[in-house]
């Protein structure tokens, strides 16, 4: 898919993220179905009922969806641009494999972790895979703006907008939203070097056979007013004004300025190479945000 299909604001907002999308729309019908029965209680993760009871089943749905409409709204606002970014990044198929890695990882350590130290209720929703999506975009996401607003003399880049935005969504249990958030950071930041490694290929072809429906077909793109201009003309030579020969070739473009030290000390600082940085940043006319999703993408 064309960096241009992605950026075209007439595209489908879902746009090269079938897995988001299946991911986003599930969350939202289970929670209408669990709200409608009433079934909120049964989702959530009570390792005494597991344990003790033999409820093992409450392993597999805890993290289906919500446990209200308000954790909904503001958690899909949160999950859903953050997911799809990184999954147009690295791919449906690496994507896929990140969030079946964090969540098995975070599902262990949950059980041990409310098992042995906490004797809470864990709420009912994907914190963990939220927690695993906020790893990459703490690892990945360079600081565009340090400074984009300030309060209270402190400075803020524009990443503390979406930190806020999750916030609202983490700290809305307390401990039982929190905990499994940060379990989800951790396994996320495990997940990224597991996640080269792509699931059997059974699991994609079911996927698709699955998910036909959550693939957006691409739009035509809209051809610029010059390119019509061109195609109107064919291959036919321009020429001059006042009939002579004809118009001279346009001129070379510019290359672009060398980078900004600045811009290459982000991108090292993420742990790339400095002469791989060198090159996405030339590559992206300087861009540190296009350069770093170039570097993520290889």
């Amino acid at each position: 898919m064309s960096s241009s299909q992605l950026h075209n604001p007439r595209a489908v907002w879902f746009m090269g993220a079938p897995v988001s999308k299946a991911i986003a729309i599930s969350t939202a019908i289970v929670y209408v179905v669990v709200e409608m029965n009433k079934w909120h209680d049964a989702l959530i993760l009570d390792t005494t009922k597991i344990f003790d009871h033999a409820q093992f089943y409450r392993i597999f749905v805890y993290n289906l969806t919500f446990s209200s409409m308000g954790e909904l709204i503001f958690g899909l606002m949160a999950l859903c641009p953050l997911m799809r970014r990184f999954e147009r990044e690295m791919g449906s198929k690496r994507f896929a494999a990140f969030i079946v890695y964090s969540s098995v990882i975070s599902t262990i350590l949950e059980l041990l972790v409310f098992n042995i130290f906490f004797d809470v209720e864990r709420y009912s929703g994907p914190y963990p895979q939220l927690g695993a999506v906020l790893a990459l975009y703490n690892k990945f996401t360079p600081r565009l703006h340090p400074k984009f607003f300030g309060i209270l003399g402190y400075d803020f880049s524009e990443k503390s907008l979406v930190y806020g935005l999750c916030a609202q969504v983490i700290f809305s249990g307390g401990l039982s939203t929190i905990i499994p958030t940060i379990i989800g950071f951790i396994s996320g930041l495990l997940s990224v070097k597991l996640s080269e490694t792509e699931l059997p290929e059974f699991v994609y072809t079911i996927g698709q056979l699955m998910g036909k429906a959550f693939v957006d077909e691409s739009p035509p793109i809209m051809m610029s007013r010059t390119v019509q201009r061109g195609a109107g003309r064919g291959n036919r030579p321009r020429q001059a004004p006042n009939g002579g020969g004809r118009v001279p070739a346009p001129a070379a473009p510019r290359p672009p300025p060398p980078p900004p030290e600045e811009a290459i000390s982000q991108l090292t600082g993420m742990g790339f190479d400095r002469q791989a940085v060198i090159r996405a940043l030339q590559q992206t006319d300087n861009n540190v945000e296009a350069a770093a999703n170039r570097l993520l993408t290889g």
